[in-house]
């Protein structure tokens, strides 16, 4: 007789041998899947920041403002540059695209503007400013490209700005300097005139003063101080000191005039079209006449000296030259009381105080 196996054993051995193999397959892919998950960082978000080559066009107070902007909302950055004909677009879209970067910003200087690009591929989504630079520090400046970055790039990453990735540890964030958190004002407005280079003026120049028959040209000085936001200001000015003008008389004699005129104004100022502004004035004073009398032969002479109420009505401009430079232009009607009468042996000579025509044009210096 020939033993046999038993019936049914082999299919039974083969199953379980089937079974095995695909539990242990099954171990092995699920053991290496667990460890890829150990060994990949889980919402890792990035963004690349893209200049022109040479990249230090961007200050390096710009890169560490972003650097920080983006560490606190859970961003990794990094710092590309391309070529200065290169399509900015169509780089920072390019850029955007690559794997791994959740959006591209752009960043272009050149002279006084900045040309700002960011773009987010996964949303189809590319926003553009165009930003002018106003004369100032270098720090100031790279601040506000950083600021203003920043917000574009919030805008276009607004679905997933406010839902940062999960918490992980990260260095703290580089010192952000003190200018970094300065508010920029808002550009000025034609009539805001507040001075930029001070609220002190001092002006010298040359103005014609006509007063019936003395007239002729006199230094004139004057000082103007800026009263609350700038729309008023306070000025004191003086001129003549000393100049004389003569009047004769044939075979009687002559008389030498000098005049001297000194008044305070209050001062509406306006701006008409950038650094140049209007100017109205109200204003009162004294005005001095000294007069020396030569007789001719036969005839005795005479000196006197007379003061008189001055008061003014003016109007003038002012042309803004830098932020401590300016020339005025001012026309003044003033008017004597009383107005004085000069006469030479009886017979009128000279008629001073209604009005006086006053012309001044002088260059100024502010100060804060």
């Amino acid at each position: 007789m020939t033993a046999r196996p038993p019936r049914g054993r082999r299919p039974l051995a083969l199953g379980l041998a089937i079974a095995t193999l695909l539990l242990v397959t099954a171990g092995s892919r699920a053991g290496r899947a667990a460890e890829g998950a150990r060994t990949t960082p889980a919402g890792s978000r990035r963004v690349l920041l893209v200049t022109t080559d040479p990249a230090g066009e961007i200050a390096p107070v710009v890169v560490s403002r972003l650097r920080g902007e983006l560490r606190a909302a859970r961003f990794d950055m990094d710092v590309t540059t391309i070529a200065a004909d290169a399509p900015r677009r169509g780089s920072v879209e390019e850029m955007a695209a690559h794997e791994g970067v959740t959006a591209a910003l752009g960043i272009f200087v050149g002279g006084d503007r900045v040309e700002m690009w960011a773009a987010d591929a996964a949303a189809g989504r590319t926003l553009m400013q165009n930003l002018p630079l106003d004369p100032g520090a270098t720090d100031r400046r790279a601040t506000i490209v950083a600021v203003k970055a920043v917000d574009l790039l919030k805008a276009t990453l607004a679905e997933i700005w406010s839902a940062p990735a999960e918490p992980r540890p990260v260095d703290p964030a580089p010192p952000v300097p003190p200018e970094a958190e300065i508010v920029v004002p808002p550009p000025p407005s034609p009539v805001d005139i507040e001075d930029a280079g001070g609220r002190l003026m001092v002006t010298a120049g040359a103005g014609w003063l006509h007063a019936g028959a003395a007239r002729g040209w006199a230094p004139t000085l004057a000082l103007t101080a800026v009263l609350g936001g700038g729309l008023f200001a306070a000025r004191l000015t003086v001129s003549a000191l000393g100049a004389t003008s003569d009047v004769t008389r044939p075979s009687i004699g002559a008389a030498q005039l000098a005049q001297e005129i000194g008044i305070a104004e209050l001062v509406l100022r306006s701006g008409i079209w950038h650094g140049l502004r209007g100017v109205l004035a109200l204003g009162a004073g004294a005005h001095h006449l000294s007069v020396s009398g030569r007789g001719a032969a036969g005839f005795a002479g005479l000196d006197s000296s007379i003061w008189s109420l001055a008061t003014t009505l003016g109007a003038g401009i002012i042309l803004e030259l830098s932020p401590h430079l300016a020339l005025t232009l001012d026309a003044r009607a003033v008017e004597n009381l009383p107005a004085t009468d000069v006469h030479i042996d009886g017979a009128p000579a000279a008629h001073i105080g209604r009005p006086i025509v006053w012309l001044a044009l002088a260059a100024g210096v502010k100060f804060r």
